[in-house]
């Protein structure tokens, strides 16, 4: 693995014989994204609680008859 960082990027190689779960590596790429972008937010604790339990209720409308049929 190397790990380089640049003034505008922080750049990350796997080899690529490395076995890596690519779901589980998305989610930590989102997890990265989550993080660079709250860093950057004023929004407080409540409306991101808030905002995140919309999109829940939202996702479960759209999806719950696809879990219980």
């Amino acid at each position: 693995m190397q790990i380089q960082r640049t003034q505008e990027e922080l750049i990350i190689r796997f080899s690529n014989s490395l076995n890596i779960n690519i779901d589980y590596l998305q989610k930590f790429i989102d997890y990265l994204r989550f993080m660079e972008i709250s860093s950057k937010s004023e929004a407080t604790e409540n409306q991101i609680l808030e905002l995140a339990n919309d999109i829940n209720q939202t996702w479960w409308k759209a999806n719950k008859s696809k879990f219980l049929e």
